[in-house]
């Protein structure tokens, strides 16, 4: 498909996510908040990023990939949910034999975390408009900015001549470590979850609304709960205490 296309039905996903144009996002968060979509981090087998079943609005992510990821793969999954006629999706992390569908949902993750426009900007600000060669302390503001992982950006910076794929290889090791000496926070690149499933979003909010108008009882609502891996609502069971600030 062409990018024009996609970097406009990006800019309409960002739009009905309430994001202007060129401003980063937490897009894990913000999906994570939608009243319309509910959102589920299940740990899937390591090949599979993450499902979209349309029908139930449905979006699920592996909860085994690290937070950048997991943030790429809601990206592609909204491709899915917004722009493929097909009722249920399941994306992998080996793209390297893809149908066309697949790397349009790719092109469109990476145009809707990293905006065509101020993508641009941010590498000409850090290349000097195009007088020096992008390193790897660039690559890490870079990532840390628009927050998607180590690999979207390689393949982003690959895209627009940023960098050259032999060029990309020495950027695809230590990465934690290098993060530590030049002073980021790693969470990006570490697992939001593990073991632990959880789902958020639409499902939540319509199963208390079932409760508070009288149509389910509140065992049935608790049953709702467990079903969706939500037992710390029904138990309490997280321990932490309330901070007003």
């Amino acid at each position: 498909m062409d990018r024009l296309v996609l970097q406009r039905r990006a800019l309409h996903v960002r739009n009905y996510l309430g994001v202007d144009d060129n401003s980063p996002m937490d897009l894990v968060a913000l999906v994570a908040t939608n009243s319309e979509i509910t959102l589920v981090f299940y740990p899937f087998k390591e090949e599979i990023s993450g499902v979209c079943i349309k029908s139930a609005k449905l979006i699920a992510i592996n909860s085994h990939s690290t937070l950048g990821r997991q943030a790429f793969s809601i990206a592609h999954e909204l491709y899915h949910y917004f722009y493929d006629g097909e009722k249920t999706s399941i994306s992998y992390l080996d793209i390297s034999d893809i149908s066309r569908l697949e790397k349009d949902a790719n092109l469109f993750a990476s145009y809707l975390l990293m905006p065509d426009t101020s993508f641009s900007r941010f590498c000409n600000k850090l290349t000097n408009n195009g007088s020096k060669r992008i390193e790897l302390q660039d690559i890490l503001e870079i990532e840390q900015y628009f927050r998607v992982s180590r690999n979207a950006v390689l393949i982003r910076l690959i895209s627009e001549e940023y960098i050259t794929v032999e060029e990309s290889e020495q950027f695809k090791r230590d990465i934690l470590k290098n993060a530590k000496k030049y002073g980021f926070d790693i969470a990006l690149y570490l697992p939001a979850a593990v073991d632990k499933p959880k789902t958020y979003g639409s499902y939540l909010k319509k199963a208390l609304e079932l409760k508070d108008s009288g149509l389910i009882s509140e065992g049935k609502y608790e049953e709702y709960l467990l079903e969706a891996y939500r037992s710390d609502i029904v138990f309490d069971d997280n321990g932490e205490e309330d901070i007003y600030d």
